[in-house]
Parts: C-alpha cells; structure tokens; sequence
C-alpha cells in the first residue's frame, strides 16, 4: 500500500461525504471551511480568508458574497475602512456550524470506531504528519 495514494483517496472520499452533509444546509465543503476559519479568527480580512482556503482572491469575495448573502456572516469593518471587510460569525452562521461540525465530525468519529480506531489519537497522528510534513515543504 502507498501511503499518499491512501490519503489522498480518504481526502477525496472524505470530501465527497462532507458535500453530501453539507448540501441540505445550503454550503459546500469551501464555504463551510471558510465558517470555521471566521470562527477561529474573527475580524479577518477577506483576503486573508482566500489565503487561509487556498484560492483565488475572486473565488474567496464570492465564498464571502455567498455567506453574507445567507446571513451566515457580516462585515464588522468599521466607518472608513474601504473595500476591507473584517469578516464575523452571525449567530446564524454560528448555529449552522456548530451543526455541520456535529454532523461531519459524528460521521468520521463514528466510522473511524467501526474499525477500531480511536478517533482521537488518530487526529493527533494526522497533525503530528501534517506538522511534520509542512516542515518540509
């Protein structure tokens, strides 16, 4: 067995599944991320959120167009700031993410303990790899 081959066919898998959760609650695997990294670091710019995801400037302002649109976020940028948004969880954005992650997070645990892995001490494993990884590159 290859190991990257492996995981990246689990990411893929795994990606597929969380489209699948996600869709009846109006986001993409995309727009969800970008909800949890608001969470994390509220206030952030919009430019720093396409960074964080990984995409272009122009696909983040439409992620960003998307969740404010629905509610799910709003600009906290104050009077003079420009075309700088200081992006923040609404509390609807909150509850939708505070469901998503319940759903995603019970389906992965669940099916992790259906093989007999401890879901926590493999999520370790994965940071200590993925720390480890980016170490190198």
């Amino acid at each position: 067995m290859d190991l990257a081959y492996e995981l990246h066919d689990l990411v893929r898998t795994l990606d597929r599944m969380a489209e699948k959760i996600l869709r009846p609650h109006g986001l993409n695997v995309n727009r969800y991320v970008a909800l949890v990294i608001i969470s994390e670091h509220a206030g952030l710019t919009g430019r720093d959120l396409s960074g964080a995801l990984g995409v272009t400037e122009a696909a983040g302002s439409g992620i960003v167009r998307s969740l404010l649109t629905r509610g799910l976020i709003h600009d906290a940028a104050g009077t003079g700031s420009g075309n700088i948004r200081r992006l923040r969880l609404t509390d609807d954005g909150a509850d939708v993410l505070r469901r998503c992650s319940l759903e995603l997070g019970t389906s992965l645990d669940d099916n992790a303990l259906a093989v007999g892995i401890d879901p926590t001490g493999l999520a370790a494993t994965i940071r200590a790899l993925h720390d480890e990884v980016r170490t190198y590159h």
